[in-house]
């Protein structure tokens, strides 16, 4: 099979369960890992993870399969080709606009109990939740991408009281979801970069985003919640500041940023989710034993054994059962046995 022939999935489907006698639970491994320590194997991140998604909680699309709008009224098309719903831009002309024309959702008027009564927890998985966008990508859903990037630079202070008025509003929605669920995490997205750089710079991220993100953060800590930021493109100028300032607990960054200079520098302080390679996850002509040196691998460079920390939690992009069965057993039992050994 050629390189290009060779399809990713944009979301993989569920795999048949995989239990092989776990001598703890998949939640305390992974939160282990979360919280820097050397877990008992190297945590699957998802299958060691159950998220709750609050029914009230509308700040993203109402639909992810359709043409919808979230509960600011941005409307939202639909793409087949990617299976993703886009924003309609231009609700605002400018930032200098947002006090005039956001209409802020009324917290009261939703039913935050909606939903429990058909929540079952899963005290073996970690409780998770995912945040809505953040405070940039909210910033550039009311306005256009080009306009949103303009306006940081030329009209700061509207910006930064917009950002400061948008980290209240989600450190509410946090308060109001976690009094119900009571998350081990939450995964907090907010994307900062292409696959070429950042979209701004460090004065930016310093003079505009790093204090309303900062006290986003902080509100969640303060609930004995780990947080995971979610930031795609790269963004390793940025990586100081989310660790050292921010304080986030996990990254969910993609591999173009430098993961081994991350771990050799900050793995005591920051646990990395890494995907194994879907272009190896998804070639159908690999033999199982190709998949085991891989996943042996994938362990011997980002395993806890060989890095600061916690060494990576993992991930894959595979719709093939008998590879993801194949890694996913290879990387439990190759990492116990390393892991046994610290």
């Amino acid at each position: 099979m050629k390189l290009s022939d060779i399809k990713i999935p944009a979301l993989s489907k569920p795999m048949p369960p995989f239990d092989p006698g776990y001598p703890i639970s998949q939640r305390e491994n992974l939160l282990k890992a979360f919280r820097h320590e050397k877990p008992v194997w190297m945590p699957h991140q998802y299958r060691s993870t159950q998220f709750a998604l609050c029914p009230a909680n509308q700040d993203m699309p109402r639909s992810m399969t359709s043409a919808t709008d979230d509960w600011f009224g941005v409307q939202y098309t639909f793409s087949e080709a990617f299976g993703t719903p886009t924003p309609v831009p231009g609700m605002l002309d400018d930032i200098t606009q947002w006090e005039e024309k956001i209409k802020w959702p009324d917290m009261n008027a939703f039913d935050w109990d909606a939903g429990l009564n058909n929540f079952v927890r899963k005290p073996e998985l970690a409780l998770a939740t995912p945040y809505g966008n953040g405070l940039f990508e909210r910033m550039h859903i009311f306005l256009d991408f080009e306009t949103a990037l303009v306006d940081l630079l030329t009209e700061p202070e509207a910006s930064k009281s917009f950002f400061m008025k948008m980290a209240d509003y989600k450190i509410e929605i946090f308060e109001r979801m976690y009094e119900r669920y009571h998350f081990d995490y939450v995964i907090y997205n907010d994307d900062w970069g292409t696959a070429r750089d950042a979209f701004f710079s460090e004065d930016v991220l310093k003079d505009l985003l790093f204090e309303p993100t900062k006290k986003i953060f902080d509100a969640i800590h303060d609930k004995g919640v780990l947080v995971q930021f979610h930031n795609c493109g790269k963004i390793d100028r940025f990586i100081p500041y989310i660790v050292e300032g921010l304080e986030a607990d996990a990254l969910e960054i993609q591999p173009i940023n430098d993961i081994k200079g991350i771990l050799k520098k900050y793995g005591s302080r920051v646990t990395v989710e890494l995907k194994a390679d879907p272009y190896i996850m998804n070639d159908l002509d690999k033999t199982d034993d190709e998949i085991r040196a891989y996943a042996r691998s994938f362990v011997d460079e980002y395993g806890a054994q060989a890095n600061n920390g916690s060494g990576v939690v993992f991930s894959t992009s595979c719709n093939d059962e008998r590879i993801f069965h194949v890694f996913e057993e290879e990387v439990y039992n190759y990492s116990l046995e390393l892991y046994s050994r610290l």
